[in-house]
């Protein structure tokens, strides 16, 4: 069975939000609740796109926690492009046929570095059917690059904001009060003591993609536990509160309370897994080793960062093992050169669902 996080951390809202930016935030739930139903948009043509409407196979419920979203003065909007959501999720083959229908294949990942901006919902139901370890390896790592990368690149995107701060600082530039509220909200929702943009930019950083998949592997069995199943969690993180939904291990020892936490779609548990190594101080020795990455070579070596975390499961030093030897086997520090492309029509031509 796939080890658990030994610990995790939640987003708290700010206590210094004022009414104007209750309303505005409110605002902008509607806004987003009003494009959701009316389907997912495609920024490059700014049409919509309707998803496919095939049943997830979740069984959980509720709603999760809102995601602030921050748009930098200086960085326009059309960086922050969404994908398509896509909730086709009924089989593996039929998945595969909207992989090979937009040209999305590994090789050419590999080889010129751009990957579909798509997401799935989920996984399809009968991806532990799959006869072949390799096709299911294929899948997974098809199915949850653009999910990291996606998030990711949020991440970035605020990251330059704090960059665009910091400078505007070491210039001896007044910031306006747009941007040190915005540096209040972004450290109590990273936990950083201080907003500070210096100690908060070794918070606000990326996970690269082959630790982030390794670890998911793991975690969920390649996709194939009862909690990537039913619950949509890859990462294993565990929950202890009541309000938060979650899924109960069938091996769980007597008197042990928590649960693995369960979500609405994959892309939330990727979030909740990086703002995870982001914000908890039981990873500080990976949020210490990824800065001095940064300042030495500025990319990110995501077999060294496994070592840091130690702490992640109750297997220590035997997981880090476990999570560079899938690394290695499967080829995957290759994919942290990757990018999210273009948005992508998946329902272009499609013939319907499988019946």
């Amino acid at each position: 069975m796939a080890s658990s996080v030994i610990k995790k951390v939640s987003a708290r809202p700010s206590e210094h939000v004022t009414i104007f930016q209750k309303t505005a935030i409110g605002c902008l739930v509607l806004a987003v609740g009003a494009m959701t139903a009316i389907g997912v948009t495609s920024l490059l043509g700014n049409k919509p796109i309707p998803a496919e409407q095939v049943a997830a196979g979740s069984a959980s419920t509720g709603k999760e926690e809102p995601q602030k979203v921050y748009v930098a003065d200086s960085i326009p909007t059309t960086n922050l492009r969404k994908p398509n959501t896509i909730t086709l999720t009924e089989s593996t083959g039929k998945l595969q046929t909207l992989f090979q229908r937009i040209g999305y294949e590994l090789d050419g990942v590999r080889k010129r570095g751009e990957v579909p901006r798509i997401l799935l919902a989920s996984l399809p139901p009968d991806l532990p059917d799959l006869p072949r370890a390799d096709q299911r390896k294929m899948t997974f790592i098809k199915s949850t690059l653009p999910l990291i990368l996606h998030v990711n690149e949020q991440i970035l995107h605020e990251r330059r904001r704090l960059m665009s701060i910091q400078s505007l600082m070491e210039a001896g530039e007044k910031i306006s009060t747009e941007n040190a509220l915005w540096l209040e909200d972004m450290a109590d929702l990273y936990g950083a003591k201080t907003a500070n943009p210096d100690a908060l930019l070794c918070r606000v950083d990326v996970v690269p993609p082959s630790l982030a998949i390794a670890q998911a592997a793991e975690e969920s069995g390649w996709g194939t536990s009862r909690f990537a199943r039913e619950g949509n969690a890859l990462f294993g993180q565990r929950v202890y509160r009541d309000n938060r939904k979650g899924l109960v291990p069938e091996d769980r020892k007597e008197g042990e309370v928590f649960r693995v936490r369960a979500f609405d779609r994959l892309i939330d548990g990727v979030k909740a897994y990086v703002h995870n190594l982001n914000s908890h101080f039981a990873y500080d020795d990976f949020r210490t080793s990824r800065a001095a990455m940064r300042k030495q070579t500025s990319k990110l070596n995501g077999y060294d960062l496994a070592g840091s975390l130690i702490k992640y499961s109750e297997r220590g030093a035997a997981y880090i093992e476990t999570i560079r030897l899938i690394m290695r086997t499967n080829s995957l520090q290759v994919f942290d050169a990757s990018h999210l492309g273009a948005v992508v029509e998946p329902n272009k031509g499609d013939d319907g669902p499988d019946t």
